[in-house]
Parts: C-alpha cells; sequence; structure tokens
C-alpha cells in the first residue's frame, strides 16, 4: 500500500502553520480557566455544571481551533471553525441543564462539513465526505468490531452489565459523540496532527505520534473513570482504534470512516454499567 509508505501530498494541506491571533486563544483559555474556577468552587448544583459545560466546550473548541492551525489554515477558512466551536459551548452548557441540549452538538459537524469544504486547507485534513461505500463500511465494521469485543470482555472478565437503563442520557452521550468527543479527536489527532507529520515521515512515525497524543487526551479526561481495569482497556483499545483511524485516514484520503468508527466504538462504550 503506497498511502501507508508515500509521504503525505503537501499541496493537500496548504502552506505551513501560521500562529493566529493571539485574542483568539486568549478567549478560550479564559473560558477554560472560567469554568475550572467555577468547579473548583461548587462540588454539586447548577453553577458546578455550568462551570463543566464552560470548561467542555472550551476544551473541544481549542481542539478545533489547534487543528486549524496546525492545517495552515488562513482568516478566510477560519468563520466555520469559529461556528462549530461556538455550537460546541453552547452545547456543553445546554447540555448541563437538560438532555435536550445535546441535540446542538449534531449542528457543529455540519457546519464544518458544509463550509469547510470550500477551503483547501480544511479539505487537505480530511473534511470531505468522499470516503466511498468500501471506507464507510470499514470504518463502521471497526468501529463495531471493537465495540463488541469491548462489551464481551468487559462482561465477562470484570461483571460490567451491557445494558442502556435510561435512553435520553444515552442518546444525549452519543450526540456529545458525534458532534464533540469524535469530531475534535478526529479533526485535531487523525486530520491535523496525522496529515502534518505524514508530509514529513513514513506512516507509522506520524500514527504513532497522532494515537500517543489522542490517547492523552483521553487518559487525562476528568471523565474517564480510575479504576485500574478501565484505564487499562482504554489503552489497549484506543491504540487500536487510533491506529486504524489513521489507516483508513490514509487509504481514502478522508476522516469520515475513522469518525464512524469512533463514534461506534462509543456508542458501544455508552451501553456499559458496573
Amino acid at each position: 500500500m503506497v498511502l501507508l509508505t508515500a509521504p503525505f501530498d503537501p499541496s493537500r494541506t496548504g502552506r505551513a502553520l501560521r500562529l493566529p491571533r493571539t485574542g483568539l486563544f486568549a478567549s478560550i483559555a479564559s473560558l477554560t480557566l472560567l469554568g475550572a474556577g467555577v468547579l473548583m468552587g461548587y462540588s454539586d448544583g447548577l453553577v458546578h455544571d455550568l462551570g463543566r459545560g464552560i470548561a467542555s466546550g472550551a476544551v473541544h473548541g481549542t481542539f478545533l481551533f489547534a487543528g486549524w492551525m496546525i492545517a495552515g489554515g488562513s482568516s478566510a477558512c477560519l468563520a466555520p471553525v469559529i461556528y462549530a466551536a461556538a455550537i460546541l459551548c453552547l452545547a456543553s452548557i445546554a447540555t448541563a441543564f437538560t438532555t435536550w441540549g445535546a441535540l446542538l452538538y449534531l449542528a457543529a459537524p455540519a457546519i464544518l462539513v458544509s463550509q469547510g469544504k470550500r477551503h483547501a486547507s480544511l479539505r487537505g485534513i480530511g473534511l470531505t465526505v468522499t470516503a466511498g461505500i468500501r471506507g464507510l463500511a470499514l470504518g463502521l465494521a471497526t468501529g463495531t468490531f471493537l465495540g463488541v469485543h469491548l462489551l464481551i470482555s468487559a462482561s465477562l472478565t470484570f461483571g460490567y452489565v451491557v445494558r442502556v437503563s435510561s435512553m435520553g442520557p444515552f442518546l444525549a452521550a452519543v450526540a456529545y459523540d458525534v458532534g464533540a468527543n469524535a469530531l475534535t479527536a478526529e479533526w485535531l489527532f487523525r486530520g491535523a496532527v496525522f496529515s502534518h507529520w505524514w508530509q514529513r515521515w513514513e506512516f507509522w512515525p506520524a500514527a504513532a505520534l497522532a494515537t500517543a497524543l489522542a490517547l492523552g487526551r483521553y487518559l487525562a479526561d476528568p471523565a474517564l473513570p480510575q479504576a485500574i481495569e478501565v484505564r487499562t482497556g482504554a489503552v489497549f483499545y484506543l491504540v487500536l482504534l487510533g491506529f486504524t483511524a489513521c489507516v483508513l485516514r490514509a487509504r481514502t484520503g478522508s476522516l469520515l470512516p475513522g469518525y464512524v468508527a469512533t463514534v461506534v466504538f462509543f456508542a458501544a462504550y455508552r451501553m456499559l454499567e458496573q
């Protein structure tokens, strides 16, 4: 497979990265700090939930801006990133008060695809839906296999129960995966980071770096349970998912198959209860 050994075509990712305006990242940092401060000041209640929503939205918005920056995006293609980041912040805050707020997450990928496809630098990181039926099938099969394997292993080995106790919170969590979790992970790690370093290295070093950074993102997530079996399992499955998503990105030229795999895998993960 030539795509897995040949360097990435630099013409598909635009010019080298330029730092964005200082005020842009200062605003994101302020939102993150504000959310963290609220979380530290209140251990529960609506104010705590508000702080969690602000912090979560700001973090995912940071991932979007970081991907735009690494891809060498110009100010002309910044608008869809800003719109999507704003939607993620609004969705995170709304979901803190009602599960219906999670529906707002679904607008973020629609904005990025519909507006971002006009810009070469964003298309260069795989922001395209032209992956082909085979690519989508591979992504679906990958997510399904890893998800089913996770459910079987966790239930037989550690006694976890596979069920959906409440459909509302489950669907809200899946909407979060569709519009924030999987979206920003694929955008930043498999799209921007992997594509950027594939220009300079061969496939495997670039894929290893992208997967390691993605793994660090999930291990640092406070929502991940601290139980040793959960964190060990996270390393195992996320490494497999990460490398497979890089292969799918390389073979199809699109983030969509890896995105589908990630969404399906996390949907299975949401079905585990202790």
